[in-house]
């Protein structure tokens, strides 16, 4: 009977030294996450082109997996650099970049938490840009003889997911991508009609 217990003491013992152990990897593994994160995005993209940004975050709940944020971006319509040819000249002029300024609030869930190294979320998110939209004026043959650029402002919403690489304890990366369609597109003080929308970047982050 003795025997029996001492190599019952002997495992009890030896498993709570395991799951300390364990404990100790997993702080380790995954770091603390803080309630506030800064971000700053090189990569960022929207329906207009590619851009950058900024961002920030902040959980809302002792449990850490619902999130508010608020995000702002510039994207540049490179496509356009390009575009309009001058009869005259035989030359494409240059177009205009067609800049627009993004602010996007929205909220986050993380449904499988925000501890681990590699984090998953998803949200919603309102659109407002503001900017120009050019286009080409045409005479009577179909020539296109200049650009014309007018404002252009628009409202809308995006569905979003993220995932997130949780470096350390300070640091972080965010891979977002967002889609949705917008309620209001005014050119020129005119509503065209809706938009798809696209939005997403890749974004560096430093908790505080």
């Amino acid at each position: 009977m003795d025997t029996k217990i001492l190599v019952l003491s002997i495992c009890l013992a030896i498993n709570s030294i395991a799951g300390r152990a364990q404990t100790i990897d997993s702080a380790k593994a995954v770091p603390a996450i803080r309630n506030n994160v800064l971000y700053l995005a090189p990569v960022q993209f929207s329906e207009n082109g590619p851009g950058f940004g900024v961002g920030y975050a902040r959980f809302i709940n002792h449990e850490k997996n619902i999130a508010v944020n608020i995000d702002g971006a510039v994207t540049f319509n490179t496509a356009n650099t390009n575009r309009i040819y001058n009869y005259n000249t035989g030359f494409y002029n240059t177009g205009n970049p067609d800049a627009m300024y993004y602010l996007l609030p929205g909220i986050k869930f993380f449904p499988f938490g925000s501890k681990g190294l590699f984090t998953y979320a998803f949200g919603l998110s309102g659109d407002m840009g503001s900017g120009v939209k050019s286009s080409g004026y045409y005479d009577l043959n179909g020539l296109n003889l200049a650009e014309r650029v007018q404002k252009h402002f628009l409202v809308g919403g995006l569905i979003e997911n993220y995932l997130h690489y949780n470096y350390s304890r300070r640091t972080c990366l965010e891979a977002k991508l967002s889609v949705g369609s917008s309620l209001l597109n005014r050119v020129g003080g005119a509503n065209t009609g809706n938009e798809f929308l696209i939005e997403g970047g890749i974004k560096i982050g430093y908790r505080i």
